[in-house]
């Protein structure tokens, strides 16, 4: 009796781990928005925020004056292949869209330009920015109320 429930115990965990590998990064952020941690420490109201989403676009991004009346926010929207950023067509790659782990690479005229990985960290997480030119930069991401939509649409 007792291997008879050791068996479906050690089935139950195997057959729980397995569906756990099958969710991609975009399936379990989709529809999420973060907001990058240093924009509460700006003077000025500054706002950055992320929003995930696993359909025609992989995230979209605002970066911009926030709250401030008449303020001009900067709305971007990613997605795998030819994107339109400050009138140059970037290309864009899916590298990893792993459980915890979202990697980018950008590419310019053929040229690749940096890489852009998210990754958790507790109930954060880390955006890492790496760029020939820039080196790398990272930021931490909290999660957050507001969403693209509610600054871009």
């Amino acid at each position: 009796m007792k291997k008879l429930i050791l068996f479906f115990v050690v089935l139950l965990i195997v057959g729980c781990s397995k569906d756990d590998e099958g969710e991609s990064f975009l399936d379990k952020y989709d529809g999420s928005s973060w907001m990058v941690e240093e924009e509460e420490d700006i003077d000025w109201g500054g706002v950055e925020v992320i929003t995930f989403s696993n359909g025609t676009y992989s995230y979209s991004q605002v970066i911009g004056g926030g709250p401030i009346p008449g303020a001009i926010n900067d709305c971007f929207q990613f997605k795998e292949g030819t994107n339109v950023i400050f009138g140059l067509e970037m290309t864009y790659k899916i590298l990893k869209n792993e459980a915890d782990e979202f990697l980018l690479e950008a590419t310019l005229l053929g040229v690749e330009i940096g890489t852009i990985k998210f990754t958790t960290q507790g109930e954060n997480l880390l955006m890492t920015e790496t760029s020939p030119e820039e080196g790398t930069e990272t930021a931490i991401l909290i999660p957050s109320e507001s969403s693209y939509d509610d600054y871009c649409n």
